[in-house]
């Protein structure tokens, strides 16, 4: 082992042990991920311009790295089934108790505005990073850049969603087949909760606790993202050098760039049902300052819920409804924008083709898996895995990105509310009571 390479494990484990010393002394996460980063990306490029024939002097280094990052993923990857799987069933049964023709309609308009709308939103992301060329000059760790590398035909794709053995979609982290399997076990629940309340009970319960169960599962694992991020992004910078740090800056400005359009879209629906933008945004912009800074959809429900009802003056029923759907089914930025931009990043980098079809089965994918999966710790990268493992795309790069993940989160959160109350406008303005 090279002299060079021994230095260069010690810092690392000192780093670590930084890091671990942050959190130790309760370093807020956002800081702490923020500093990974950094120092991830400076540590890299501080070995590469200054050890001469780093590729064989650092190799024990580089395969230490790459251990460690791959932990970090495969621990990410772990999360995506109980995860989606949970809270899908979680919140279909969720909407028991629902009833009248009222809020039937109010229902089905929220959920069909909330799905069409990230579907849009996927649509302006996959363009946007198409235009900004995100992935460009970059390779995924541990993945060969493949120029022949091709996804299935839509078709095949298509049919390797109905679940045919969910066992085996779950062993074979065929998310998509999880999700529809889960839909129908939820819409089952339903319809038997209807029939026989006390036998659909005990299963009810159960879900709910494996839904929580599994959301402390993924705040743990989450706990470990300024680890992982350091080690991806030293291995990053090492190999790559400023490459690396060129693509995450485009990346978050591109990122912010999609969700500006995106309220843009959200803009013009308003006008569609005769609401003046001015006026919306001066009786909401608690509620996007509070989500913009909280980065907290739940958290932001209280004042959401405020500026709907009180504010805009909204009927009660949707006032109340719409921000507790909107929280748990369909995000413009979280599943919709920031899921279709990684999959046009990990497919540049791949060098494979991107048609209009392409856009397109990435926005159906993206509006199927935002069904329960946002509100969950994680949902953005919960929304990002589910799309690349349908299409069959490394999940790697998801990691790659956590570092400017929360400078990004901001912005998604803020969208994503902004996008629940012009869904509730909308509803009132076009649903009246019966």
């Amino acid at each position: 082992m090279y002299a060079s390479s021994i230095v260069g494990i010690v810092i690392f484990v000192l780093l670590l042990g930084v890091l671990l010393f942050a959190q130790v002394k309760k370093v807020s996460f956002n800081v702490r991920a923020l500093s990974s980063l950094v120092i991830g990306l400076g540590f890299g490029l501080i070995l590469r311009t200054t050890v001469t024939d780093g590729a064989a002097h650092l190799s024990d280094l580089v395969a230490i790295l790459d251990f460690s990052g791959s932990i970090y993923v495969k621990l990410l990857m772990m999360l995506i089934i109980p995860l989606v799987f949970t809270a899908i069933v979680h919140s279909i049964v969720n909407l028991r108790g629902k009833k009248g023709s009222y809020l039937t309609k109010v229902a089905f308009k929220t959920v069909a505005i909330l799905l069409l709308t990230t579907g849009v939103s996927a649509i302006i992301g996959s363009y946007v990073a198409q235009f900004f060329d995100i992935g460009h000059g970059l390779s995924i760790p541990g993945v060969v850049l493949d120029p022949s590398h091709s996804s299935a035909g839509i078709l095949t794709t298509l049919l390797a969603m109905i679940p045919s053995n969910p066992v085996e979609a779950m062993a074979n982290n065929n998310v998509i087949a999880v999700v529809i399997f889960a839909v129908l076990i939820g819409v089952a629940t339903l319809q038997l909760h209807k029939q026989e309340e006390k036998i659909a009970e005990p299963f009810i319960g159960f879900i709910h606790s494996a839904f929580f169960v599994s959301k402390k599962l993924a705040n743990m694992v989450i706990s470990l993202t300024p680890y992982g991020v350091m080690a991806l992004m030293t291995h990053m910078s090492l190999t790559q050098g400023w490459t690396t740090l060129h693509q995450m800056i485009t990346f978050v400005g591109a990122m912010y760039i999609a969700m500006v359009i995106v309220l843009c879209m959200h803009i013009v629906l308003l006008l569609l049902v005769g609401v003046n933008p001015i006026t919306y945004f001066k009786n909401v912009y608690r509620a996007l300052l509070v989500a913009f800074t909280t980065r907290s959809s739940f958290g932001t429900m209280p004042v959401t819920m405020d500026a709907l009802g009180n504010r805009m003056k909204l009927s009660e029923s949707v006032s109340n409804f719409v921000p507790g759907v909107g929280a748990t089914i369909g995000m413009n930025a979280c599943a919709g924008v920031y899921p279709a931009m990684l999959v046009v990043m990990t497919m540049t980098i791949l060098g494979m083709p991107i048609t209009w079809e392409t856009v397109l089965f990435i926005a159906f994918i993206n509006m199927i898996a935002s069904l329960g999966v946002s509100g969950i710790p994680g949902t953005a990268f919960v929304a990002a895995g589910v799309t690349l493992s349908t299409m069959g795309l490394p999940y790697s790069i998801v990691a790659l990105v956590q570092g400017v993940d929360p400078i990004i989160d901001m912005g998604r959160t803020a969208v994503n509310v902004n996008a629940v109350m012009t869904t509730a406008v909308i509803v009132d303005k076009t649903t009246s009571v019966d």
